[in-house]
């Protein structure tokens, strides 16, 4: 449920305050002063101090020699007793590994967040090509070969809603046609995996299948690479082989 919020849309409630000020962050704003605190957080500098000095003394923030706020170990810690931490990636890992030794390529395992694909784990190297995606960040699902596994596996009505709403166009590339998409996504899920061309970042293409459990989609692990380097019947086979390895790995944790 949305913290209640003032005419203004500023939050009201203690801990809306502290989920606004801490939302502020992401990938790009990795450090921010008191200042644009209050600003993107939409509260009062005064408020916006009280509640940075609470979420500071309780390690959810720490304050920077430059007078910047960033996040905390305490986010960390408590993030890692969620379950698609502690049980997913744990288990997920080993084969992870496995799969970067055997393709040399960035590895990634995904699952759905809030209409976007949130990379649980993400393995990488000397020999990998640089990607956007990062562990704990979040990237479309129409740009992504995960994102769009992630999708494909919806409910018809889940998938509508998806397309209904603007789609973001990351390259020249990118797929933001609703009606091309949707075919895109109804391939995807009768041959049983995704590729993304260029979609998210030049020059790379991405492979990537789900992990399935009892029919659900539960996680999208793939393969990100140069399209020169793209093996795209050897990927699915060895992809396949490491998204059946996780899924027992799931399977004998319960």
């Amino acid at each position: 449920m949305s913290p209640a919020r003032t005419t203004a849309g500023a939050p009201i409630s203690s801990i809306g305050r502290g989920i606004a000020v801490l939302g502020c962050f992401n990938e790009r704003r990795r450090a921010l002063t008191l200042s644009e605190l209050s600003e993107k957080s939409l509260l009062p500098m005064s408020s916006t101090h009280r509640v940075v000095a609470e979420l500071v003394a309780g390690g959810f923030l720490v304050r920077g020699s430059d007078r910047r706020y960033r996040i905390g170990t305490r986010v960390w810690s408590i993030g890692q007793l969620a379950p698609v931490s502690d049980q997913l990636r744990h288990r997920a890992l080993p084969t992870l590994a496995r799969l970067y030794e055997e393709t040399g390529e960035n590895i990634t395992l995904a699952v759905l967040d809030r209409g976007q694909a949130l990379y649980v784990d993400r393995i990488g190297g000397e020999r990998s090509v640089h990607t956007a995606s990062r562990a704990g960040g979040h990237l479309p699902l129409h740009t992504t070969g995960v994102g769009k596994v992630l999708l494909a596996w919806q409910s018809p009505e889940a998938i509508e809603k998806y397309l209904s709403r603007p789609l973001s166009r990351t390259t020249p590339y990118s797929i933001v046609d609703p009606v091309k998409l949707k075919t895109e996504l109804m391939e995807t899920k009768t041959r049983g995996y995704a590729v993304a061309r260029q979609e998210s970042t030049a020059g790379n293409g991405s492979v990537a299948v789900p992990i399935l459990r009892g029919g659900r989609c539960v996680a999208a692990v793939g393969v990100v690479a140069h399209l020169t380097h793209m093996d795209i019947p050897r990927l699915v086979e060895v992809l396949q082989q490491a998204a059946d390895s996780i899924r027992k790995e799931l399977e004998d944790d319960h």
